[in-house]
């Protein structure tokens, strides 16, 4: 279980901020890469920061020879401004970073989805996040997790009044929150995280898709 090694892709989001804290705190990784456009004012000895053009990913097929991929890459429609961008991101980047942990045989490929993601709904978001779970299961990676988070709270570098105004609402109204209802409670970016950490370490094989509740109930 130790000495196991990690990338982790979109290191300075909500969610792989607080994993890469994670990964770096453990003895049971000795070697964490990140991926990232700018370097992080961060400094740690297990740290490797890689600064890249993530549309020539697969120059970089080298620091995909790990044990654990992490893959917490994801945007939103305001920041893509278009369609295209907002697929490039969530689905094509996913994606060509899956299939070169494939073709370099992690153990584990673990990534952030969203809850209702649906290759067939009506609503173009979640059918993107859909479309691109259903792609990563036609891989042939010996564990695949997806996390299927609800409204995260956390601290965000930049501010989003749509979420902060749904969070201010929604955690007053925890009552709702029940039976069928429950994976739509808001849940904490680092519960995500530790959920993530977990899943990997266990080391089991096979695809496991976990909802928001499942999510809370494993960290």
């Amino acid at each position: 279980m130790e000495d196991r090694t990690a990338l982790l892709i979109g290191a300075s989001g909500l969610i792989g901020s607080e994993l890469l804290t994670l990964l770096l705190e453990s003895d049971v990784y000795k070697r964490v890469t990140i991926f990232v456009r700018r370097k992080l004012p961060i400094e740690h000895e297990k740290l490797q920061q890689v600064v890249i053009d993530f549309n020539e990913l697969e120059a970089y097929e080298r620091y995909f020879y790990v044990d654990d991929v992490f893959s917490c890459l994801g945007t939103t429609m305001k920041k893509a401004k278009t369609k295209q961008r907002f697929i490039k991101v969530d689905y094509e980047y996913t994606m060509r970073a899956a299939t070169l942990a494939e073709k370099c045989h992690v153990k584990s490929f673990l990534t952030v989805s969203a809850i209702g993601a649906n290759p067939q709904s009506p609503f173009f978001y979640n059918r993107v996040k859909g479309e691109t779970e259903e792609a990563l299961q036609r891989l042939a990676i010996k564990s695949l997790h997806i996390f299927r988070p609800s409204l995260l709270l956390g601290d965000r570098q930049e501010f989003r009044l749509a979420e902060k105004t749904a969070e201010w609402v929604l955690c007053r109204v925890p009552f709702l929150f029940v039976g069928k209802w429950r994976k739509y409670k808001p849940i904490e970016a680092k519960k995500v995280a530790l959920a993530m950490f977990y899943a990997a370490t266990s080391c089991q094989k096979g695809i496991y898709i976990y909802e928001s509740d499942q999510v809370t109930n494993i960290s």
